[in-house]
């Protein structure tokens, strides 16, 4: 992994992935805070993570297949430098303070933050592929999503109680402009020449994913994974407090073990990271189960720990292995998009998770929704080897996913490929 960061592009890149993250985290803090403050109402909260979350996790591909075609030395800094700005006004905002300003210049930042992500990745994939150093780059990249996941919250909390929201904000301004600062610096790939508009692009890089099986069926399985990795997200209060009667307290620990296991998991990535796909991906999934079983049956606190570290290793296993198995199928070309869809995939698909953990936790009880969740994970496990068998057409020959000529032919006989 050393050799990952001997690269001046991929350490200054890794930098602002990092710096994303934790800006995301204390960010959201901060609005969320601000937002329920000023309304006193949970319908106020809603709408804020609409905003910041499920509207831009919409919006953001079609902005990131009509800018990925722009060099990225160019259009990273310049969306970095545009959140250094909204973050600017937002703490303005908050000072003066306006639902509807607030609730708007959230969804900019959203759709702007999501895009930006993808690029980068995409960007930063690139550069790792052209030195065979993917799953190294992956494992640095895990480390550094995982700390930030750790430490977000809490340095967003220590800033808003310190300094109040207008601090935060601008401690993310800063952030931001400090990533366009140093990617305006940074030499990175050149643009791609690419034609067609935006929603051309968007049918041939779905025409691709939909040719090549077993990047479909890696996507699919996401979604469903996503779906019930997240089903315990809205009862964990409840199972801290009152099934093992740990009070608030506990359900803090609670969080921080599961972010200390996500650590964990991401070490053990960094040292199987060349071990196959469906191995690592499997295997995390088996963790996961495990980890919610314990959780299931736990008679107390400590035991609900244990629990918590193994599933939250499986967890951080699980995203950077199955990431990193999507990157190595997906093309140059279509890399960006893909980046896109699975992001926004990652936004949107823990909404279905959450409210199906209430419900469950509603009509049966916290416990009931932990050993949900372990089922689930245990059938995405068994379902991982059938999503890398290759397809094979009558001669018995794996199907290769079409190439460009194929895609524009298939436009020009009237597909739908939307």
């Amino acid at each position: 992994m050393i050799r990952c960061l001997r690269l001046p592009a991929f350490r200054r890149l890794l930098l602002a992935y990092v710096f994303n993250e934790l800006a995301w985290s204390v960010g959201t803090l901060a609005l969320a805070v601000l937002v329920f403050r000023r309304t006193g109402s949970a319908i106020g909260s809603t709408g804020f993570f609409l905003c910041a979350q499920f509207l831009p996790a919409l919006l953001s591909p079609p902005l990131v297949a009509r800018l990925d075609r722009t060099a990225p030395g160019k259009v990273l800094p310049a969306l970095y430098a545009v959140e250094a700005v909204l973050f600017a006004v937002l703490a303005y905002v908050s000072h003066h303070f306006s639902v509807a300003a607030v609730l708007v210049l959230a969804l900019a930042d959203g759709v702007i933050a999501a895009t930006a992500r993808s690029l980068a990745t995409a960007t930063r994939t690139e550069i790792l592929k052209a030195v065979d150093l993917l799953p190294e780059g992956n494992a640095l990249s895990g480390f550094g999503f995982s700390g930030a996941y750790m430490a977000g919250p809490v340095i967003g909390g220590i800033v808003v109680a310190a300094g109040g929201t207008v601090a935060a904000l601008l401690v993310n301004s800063g952030l931001f402009a400090a990533c366009a600062f140093f990617l305006a610096i940074t030499v990175l790939p050149g643009a791609k020449s690419e034609s067609g508009s935006i929603w051309d692009r968007m049918g041939r890089g779905i025409a691709h994913v939909r040719s090549d099986r077993v990047l479909s069926r890696l996507l699919i399985i996401q979604a469903v994974g996503l779906c019930i990795f997240t089903i315990t997200i809205p009862v964990e209060v409840v199972y801290a407090q009152h099934t093992l009667g740990a009070g608030p307290g506990g359900y803090g620990l609670l969080l921080g073990v599961w972010g200390a296991g996500a650590v964990a998991g991401s070490v053990v990535y960094a040292r199987f990271r060349r071990r196959s796909a469906p191995v690592l991906i499997t295997s995390s999934a088996v963790s996961l189960a495990i980890g919610f079983t314990v959780m299931t049956l736990a008679p107390s606190l400590p035991v609900a720990l244990c629990g918590a570290v193994i599933a939250g290793a499986g967890n951080s296993l699980e995203w950077v292995a199955w990431r990193t198995a999507v990157q190595e199928r997906s093309p140059e070309r279509w890399m960006a998009l893909i980046m896109s869809v699975t992001d926004s995939m990652s936004m949107l698909a823990p909404g279905v998770g959450i409210v199906l953990g209430g419900v469950i936790a509603e009509l049966a009880s916290a416990r009931a929704a932990f050993g949900v969740a372990a089922a689930g994970s245990l059938l995405f496990a068994v379902s991982v080897p059938f999503a890398f068998r290759q397809a094979t057409g009558r001669r018995g020959e794996a199907r290769r996913p079409v190439d460009a000529t194929a895609e524009e032919a298939a436009i020009t006989r009237g597909k739908s490929l939307v």
